[in-house]
């Protein structure tokens, strides 16, 4: 197995070949003067949706400690990641995911510093980077996400300097391939959800992975144990039994319950701090400064 299918086995989301369309400023930059398409953050946008790279890592156990054969990583351990800066950056975001504020899996942590190490170097001084991912509407009680995934990358800008700020998206997508039954457990689990946990654990790219590829299927194990944990579910005993599909469909049933009515909230007059509730779509914002 070649190291790029490798890395599509474990990335455990689809990125569409589009990084996104530019659509102007997140809410909390909105104010800044001057945003237009002729900034530098709008020129970093482009530059990010645009460009290409290699992000070389090495795959991390649930114990925080690389796979590895005695003190140095095993071949299997070590992947190379090919793809657009954006969509580096969905991926980590992604990959980064905490449901109900629960502590994210270190699984990731080795390709998120490779993320990071990468946009640093395309991006200038003055910027600040952030992708996110929050694919359900915020909490109603005390407005914190329910699920999220979220990298960031350069320093904040200071409060007193005049900000330019781009925004554009980049579409993440389950696997295409449902049969019907998964499609009437899909209405009945609540779409939101069933398509939140189809990105987070994209079935055939599970299945996959547990074909003969050892490390990425003990990662790929541990993010359904934690994830399966949160929401009180044996995630792995559902994915023994009847592979990623069986373990899906007992993830995303408990997600609809525990968040039950979240796929359509009561209009409030408030734009909800979380988006639309888009499974399907990650968020990158950019930030530039002068000195």
């Amino acid at each position: 197995m070649t190291g790029s299918l490798l890395d599509v086995c474990l990335a455990l989301l689809l990125i569409g070949a589009a990084a996104g369309t530019l659509v102007g400023a997140e809410s909390e930059a909105a104010a800044a003067p001057d945003i237009g398409a002729s900034s530098r953050a709008s020129e970093t946008a482009e530059t990010l949706a645009g460009s290409t790279s290699a992000v070389e890592y090495t795959l991390v156990s649930a114990g925080g400690e690389a796979e590895s054969d005695g003190a140095t990583a095993s071949p299997e351990a070590q992947r190379v990641a090919h793809a657009t800066l954006a969509e580096h950056l969905a991926r980590a975001a992604v990959r980064s995911a905490t449901v109900d504020g629960s502590a994210p899996s270190p699984t990731a942590a080795d390709y998120r510093r490779g993320v990071r190490r990468t946009v640093a170097d395309a991006i200038g001084s003055n910027t600040r980077v952030r992708a996110v991912w929050r694919p359900l509407p915020c909490d109603d009680f005390d407005g914190t996400p329910r699920v999220e995934g979220a990298i960031g990358i350069g320093p904040h800008p200071p409060a007193s300097t005049s900000v330019h700020a781009a925004r554009f998206t980049v579409p993440v997508a389950p696997s295409s391939d449902s049969s019907d039954s998964e499609h009437t457990n899909t209405e009945a689990a609540g779409g939101v959800a069933a398509r939140t946990i189809a990105v987070l654990f994209p079935p055939d790219r599970i299945a996959a992975a547990e074909r003969g590829d050892n490390a990425a299927e003990r990662v790929v194990r541990d993010r359904y144990r934690r994830i399966g944990a949160v929401l009180g579910v044996d995630a792995v005993e559902a994915l023994d039994r009847g592979g990623p599909r069986e373990a899906n469909r007992a993830l995303a049933a408990a997600l609809a319950d525990r968040h039950a009515g979240t796929d359509s909230p009561e209009p409030s007059g408030e734009p909800d701090a979380c988006g639309s509730g888009d499974p399907g779509r990650v968020t990158v914002v950019v930030r530039t400064w002068s000195a």
